[in-house]
């Protein structure tokens, strides 16, 4: 496995992966060039991107995790844990102060690994994305 960070990644890959793993794609918002991230970090197997996470911060204080996939193939081969890893130790680098990350509850197990406690947050959706 390749892991690369803030390396071009193709809005088509993304969104492939993101369909692979069950979400929606966000194709028109992954084309758009206002899309941009703190730090990404891509995981090849050969050219063909497996897993993915990406963050946005303030660049100072707080960083979101989002979008963490693993493509279903490669799930359990522990990807999705190096990606968690390397993506918390790039933001401890920077030093910013409070990670944060929305999941579901099946996972928290997952995330408690790495530190995270359980809080209430609260999302809205306010459009339908294709």
């Amino acid at each position: 496995m390749r892991y690369e960070y803030n390396t071009t990644v193709s809005a088509k890959q993304i969104t492939d992966l993101r369909s692979a793993v069950g979400w929606n794609k966000m194709e028109s918002c992954y084309n758009n060039p206002k899309m941009t991230s703190y730090c990404h970090i891509a995981c090849y197997n050969n050219d063909i991107l497996v897993g993915y996470v990406d963050t946005v911060s303030n660049t100072v204080t707080d960083a979101y995790i989002q979008d963490l996939m693993v493509h279903p193939d490669y799930q359990g081969k522990g990807i999705g844990t190096e990606l968690m890893n390397r993506i918390i130790n790039y933001l401890k680098e920077k030093q910013i102060y409070m990670i944060s990350v929305v999941f579901e509850e099946k996972l928290l197990g997952f995330y408690n690994r790495f530190g995270f406690q359980h809080m209430l947050c609260g999302q809205l959706q306010t459009f339908e994305m294709d």
